[in-house]
């Protein structure tokens, strides 16, 4: 078990926890169907099963506040969600098997709570070392199958190709374009570079994150990381009222710009945009063109309810041809809220996301935890311009695990002289209280 104050923790549970993950991991490899991902997912619900085991033995009533206050504050979006979808679900008489579909999806984001509520409750910070190894160990797996599939030679050649500007991955690279793996990778980046203790550990486990993100390449993830870093350095120059102002005035910049973005998706702009830099969007434009009349800019538009998207693109992939629709997911997550939650659902989301979670962090956690939350949701939300990473189940894992294991870090005089950030400062009384 975890001790707060010296740090220590379980090995052999760490072992068993990384070893479960990555058997849960090893699900996201292209070989395997979507059903047979989502059973491997369910590999994780044994690390739940030993979090409640140890959680009856020892009833550490201190880390169950704390720990519980971050799902609490997590959970609610995405009880919010449901809520407003199966209104929506109600009111446009959608069929049971919509239904079940979208509520089976949410199942795995609450078992993602779940799992991180019992990582972090058994290693604290640590939780966020052992879910990278477990995430590194599949994806090393991964490798060696992929490796002994195309052969050494024909891999280094399909990479290279990738790393020349290749329209597409092609063999190797293309099996190991490992979509949410590969994205949850820039979260353990952010951290080990700028949160984790300074030590050879570190240097190691930036050098296996960069690795594996590169390897994976996502485009939309090269532009998102270099962003979500240089924002770090700048606000390492930064005083602290500088900081915590510079973090509100980014976050009220997102959610400004998450709506004029879909304006400009709804109106033809991004394809002038796309057009006239010869930016090749992958069908993205005819998807956006095509889904345009489901949706309006307005107050009254209402939505459709959790997974729409999905099912209008399938429908068209099976009874309309002629649209050239060849994917089932909308790729741009920011105009899929949109269209599943409508104008105020939307409004309600992106506030929620940054506005209060981040004035949350600020409040009521030490400075560090709150930077920490921003630099990775300034990280992913990026990619939601031009992905569906918002409910990726690792990067989801990943992204929420971060702040909610920092909580528990132990600072040093030492990391102190290192970061002139690592100040703390003053505690609220919600902090005191689920901290004593």
């Amino acid at each position: 078990m975890f001790d707060e104050e010296t740090g220590k923790y379980s090995k052999f549970l760490m072992a068993i926890y990384i070893i479960v993950l990555a058997v849960s991991a090893i699900g996201d490899m292209q070989h395997f169907s979507a059903s047979t991902s989502r059973m491997m997912k369910a590999v994780s619900l044994i690390i739940v099963v030993i979090g409640a085991a140890l959680l009856l033995i020892s009833g550490n009533l201190s880390r169950i506040k704390k720990t519980a206050s971050f799902i609490g504050v997590y959970a609610f979006v995405l009880v919010g969600i449901i809520v407003w979808s199966v209104f929506l679900w109600i009111i446009n008489l959608e069929t049971i098997d919509f239904i079940l579909r979208g509520a089976s999806k949410f199942m795995y984001q609450f078992l993602v709570l779940l799992i991180i509520f019992s990582g972090v409750y058994m290693f604290g910070e640590r939780a966020i070392h052992a879910t990278f190894y477990g995430i590194a160990l599949a994806n090393f797996i991964i490798l060696l199958i992929n490796l002994q599939t195309y052969g050494i030679s024909e891999s280094i050649n399909s990479v290279m190709a990738m790393f020349h500007g290749a329209e597409a991955q092609e063999g190797f690279a293309r099996a190991m374009e490992i979509h949410d793996i590969t994205f949850a990778f820039g979260f353990y980046i952010i951290y080990f570079i700028f949160f984790a203790k300074h030590n050879r550990e570190r240097i190691v486990d930036i050098a296996i994150a960069a690795f594996f993100f590169i390897l994976g390449w996502k485009r939309i993830a090269f532009a998102a990381l270099p962003a979500a870093i240089a924002a770090a350095v700048m606000m390492g120059w930064m005083r602290p009222k500088t900081r915590r102002r510079f973090m509100k005035v980014i976050a009220w910049g997102f959610v400004i710009f998450s709506f004029l973005y879909v304006v400009a998706t709804r109106t033809g702009f991004f394809e002038a945009v796309t057009n006239e830099f010869g930016i090749n969007t992958m069908g993205r434009n005819d998807v956006y063109k095509y889904i345009e009349k489901y949706y309006d800019i307005s107050i009254g538009f209402i939505g459709y309810g959790f997974e729409y998207t999905t099912v209008i693109l399938q429908q068209a992939m099976l009874e309309n041809p002629e649209a050239k629709i060849v994917v089932t997911a909308l790729h741009n997550n920011i105009l899929t809220v949109y269209i599943e939650l409508g104008f105020i659902g939307f409004w309600a989301w992106l506030l929620y996301t940054w506005v209060f979670q981040l004035r949350w962090m600020l409040t009521h956690w030490e400075e560090k935890v709150a930077m920490l939350f921003f630099l990775s949701e300034l990280y992913i939300f990026i990619t939601y311009m031009t992905d569906n990473t918002l409910y990726y189940y690792y990067s989801s894992m990943s992204l929420r695990i971060m702040p909610m294991a920092y909580a528990f870090h132990i600072y040093n005089d030492a990391e102190i002289k290192l970061w002139p950030w690592v100040k703390k400062q003053k505690p609220s009384r919600l902090y005191k209280y689920l901290t004593t």
